[in-house]
């Protein structure tokens, strides 16, 4: 349908303004909103900025969600995000675990690896406080609250992984990074955030961590059960499986999920073909019931060097959603879920006039999506 809209102060608007200094011509083009990344800890820091900026602008995606971040690290790079040129993100800064638990053990792992250059001169500062919060009770939480706020999160993450075994593994060091906080704290940490304004994110690897999540009020799950299954515990793929309760608990909740299946091909390397044959049935199984039940859906990768393209890719070969229903997830659940309030995902008078160009119908063929023609951020032509 012919239509044509204008660019003023950033925004679309079907009034001319007095002058206009460029005319695009989209007769036979398709035109989307942008795509976003609802989980991803890149960009972070100084170390390959501008590269991790031009791989999702050159993808599409605009607008970012960074569920475990550094504060000295993203404040370096502030002046380099969230403007019309650039991407925007919001960060959690440090998320809320418990002693021992994850990521408090991949991130000392990491300062042993090439994540030292990305530190930089922060090399030698405390994990603790700033890449993660250790909460054991509510002493703690109370205590390291006003620390949490100062650093000005835009949402609080939160871990919680087999929270069902949380007293056998809190002191058995077998379990270090693969424990996360008490069950009992997320409630309280719920209504902290929520009384200043933050939603809570939370980290869950088993539908006992999902439910208790769900219960206690957060709103985005990152990852969902299944996203990895540890055989090498004695875990068998079943164990993942959601039942009827809990998606109906999930579908109550309004809580949206970030499934980061993808990470099953680019992060876990699992060589046993068996192995992955269950995975990916898994997998399957749980995504057709949350199609079923109706349950949002967000895109996100956490691949470090990967954007959210390839968790669609995924989803486009696992085959259950429409590829509408993909785009939408894309195009709007995402954006929203990390900037809902903002005027964004559609093309009408008042939003930001930012979209994508394709050559061809998205519908018809879903590799469009991965062929953009041209890309404008609010107003500002990018190429």
């Amino acid at each position: 349908m012919a239509h044509t809209f204008f660019s003023e102060k950033g925004l679309l608007t079907e009034q001319a303004p007095s002058v206009i200094d460029t005319i695009i011509d989209l007769k036979g083009m398709y035109l989307i909103p942008p795509f976003g990344e609802a989980h991803n800890h890149a960009p972070e820091s100084e170390a390959d900025i501008n590269i991790f900026i031009e791989r999702y602008l050159a993808d599409g995606i605009f607008y970012i969600k960074n569920p475990n971040s550094i504060p000295p690290l993203t404040n370096k790079i502030r002046d380099k995000i969230n403007h019309p040129k650039s991407v925007d993100v919001v960060f959690a800064n440090g998320g809320l675990t418990s002693t021992g638990g994850h990521p408090v053990t991949l991130y000392h792992y990491l300062k042993t690896t090439k994540y030292n250059e990305a530190l930089g001169k922060f090399a030698g500062i405390n994990m603790e406080g700033n890449a993660y919060y250790t909460i054991d009770s509510e002493i703690d939480l109370e205590k390291k609250w006003p620390q949490i706020i100062a650093d000005s999160p835009a949402f609080i993450k939160t871990y919680l992984l087999y929270s069902e075994e949380f007293e056998k593994r809190k002191q058995d060091p077998t379990y270090e990074g693969k424990r996360g906080l008490n069950p009992k704290l997320i409630s309280a940490i719920v209504k902290k955030a929520k009384s200043c304004g933050l939603s809570v994110t939370c980290h869950v690897e088993t539908p006992y961590d999902l439910t208790t999540a769900l219960r206690s009020g957060v709103s985005e799950i990152n990852h969902m059960p299944g996203y990895q299954i540890r055989w090498e515990d004695g875990y068998k793929g079943s164990y993942y499986l959601l039942d009827k309760k809990t998606l109906r608990l999930m579908k109550k909740s309004n809580a949206h999920a970030d499934l980061t299946y993808s990470l099953a091909e680019t992060e876990l390397n699992i060589k046993d073909s068996l192995r992955i044959t269950e995975q990916w049935m898994i997998q399957k199984e749980n995504i057709r019931n949350l199609k079923r039940n109706n349950i949002p859906v967000t895109i996100g990768c956490d691949s470090y060097n990967k954007t959210a393209r390839r968790e669609m890719e995924y989803l486009i070969k696992m085959n259950i959603y429409t590829t509408l229903e993909l785009i939408k997830m894309w195009c709007e659940n995402t954006p929203k879920a990390i900037f809902p309030k903002r005027n964004i995902t559609s093309l009408k008078e008042g939003y930001e006039a930012s979209f994508l160009v394709l050559n061809q119908n998205p519908l018809t063929d879903p590799a469009a999506l991965f062929n953009i023609q041209l890309r404008v951020k609010q107003g500002v032509i990018l190429w």
